[in-house]
């Protein structure tokens, strides 16, 4: 059974969130590691994912000018094919949504567009280079969100 925790970048769980980025973006896929803690950590919440009292995936939700935007999902490679991405994902976007979003944004890996498409984000940019890896604005609307009941 996997647990989730909401913190702010004050707490001391936040190393985890370093620890998982670090291993997922940087490591793994070559993410520029300047721009991998931006000023959105200053003011996002996070959530972890535990198995046990392992932290093993995690993202954040940050209200930006454009409004509410998930982003940082990363899933230990280890737990990937579990559906904790999904988990995750729909943690942050409820959140959001709690907050008083009537939209949720978030710049998707080119090669995670169908994995946000199931959940009902839609496309609604050209190609963008974050960190040095290729994104796709997305937006979900709160009318569109098709909830928990729907599993990967």
């Amino acid at each position: 059974m996997y647990n989730i925790k909401f913190i702010k970048d004050s707490d001391g769980a936040f190393a985890e969130v370093k620890k998982i980025r670090t291993a997922v973006f940087t490591k793994e896929q070559g993410a520029d590691s300047e721009g991998e803690f931006d000023c959105y950590d200053e003011k996002a919440e996070f959530v972890l994912m535990y198995d046990g009292k392992n932290a093993v995936a995690t993202a954040r939700v940050v209200l930006t000018n454009a409004g509410y935007k998930i982003g940082r999902i990363a899933v230990l490679k280890a737990y990937r094919g579990k559906g904790l991405g999904n988990s995750i994902v729909r943690a942050v976007t409820e959140r959001a949504f709690e907050n008083g979003a009537e939209r949720v944004l978030v710049d998707a890996q080119n090669y995670a567009v169908p994995f946000y498409e199931k959940i009902g984000f839609k496309i609604t940019g050209s190609e963008i280079t974050d960190r040095g890896l290729p994104h796709i604005p997305m937006t979900l609307e709160k009318g569109e969100y098709y909830g928990k009941e729907e599993k990967e």
